[in-house]
């Protein structure tokens, strides 16, 4: 439902956004060098709201703009977890869908370095995420629209191209 101002009609949010819904797991303190079949322990670690698209949408809610959300997560506890904490910030996140065949939310491990780091990433439902996942109309009702992390949009990627004539 828009809202309506004198002489137009205003779009539901300020900005909509599609793309990856995940946690990252960031382990510090390791060894720049990891050897083979050998346990290293960090000396911290940090789990928290990950994926480009997430950390946009909530960092422009926190910001106080309107956001919507659109993602695909599994059934289970990392979704739940990556969910509930872009929602606190004031995204709506009521259009994101749970995976209904046995697929994981996706997951970052990131290893910190002195000046660059390694990110692990396990695609999980980042890659699953297709066009039949997404409310075009919903969307459509902002002022701008965001697609984050194409390259990892696997299952989005083909019917993107047909979409915009490519």
């Amino acid at each position: 439902m828009k809202k309506t101002h004198p002489g137009r009609n205003m779009p539901r949010f300020d900005v909509t956004i599609a793309g990856e819904l995940n946690l990252d797991l960031i382990l510090y303190g390791l060894p720049a060098k990891l050897p083979r079949e050998r346990e290293l322990l960090a000396d911290r670690m940090t789990l928290t709201l990950g994926s480009s698209s997430a950390i946009v949408a909530h960092n422009l809610a926190c910001l106080g703009a309107r956001v919507g959300f659109q993602s695909l997560i599994g059934d289970d506890p990392l979704g739940q977890i990556a969910l509930e904490r872009l929602a606190d910030s004031g995204v709506d996140t009521r259009r994101v869908r749970r995976a209904s065949e046995p697929l994981s939310t996706g997951l970052s491990v990131i290893l910190p370095r002195d000046g660059w780091r390694n990110i692990l990433t396990y695609p999980g439902t980042i890659a699953a995420l297709t066009l039949d996942d997404l409310d075009l109309e919903y969307l459509a009702d902002s002022r701008h629209f965001h697609l984050c992390s194409y390259y990892l949009q696997k299952g989005l990627r083909p019917q993107a191209r047909i979409c915009s004539g490519a």
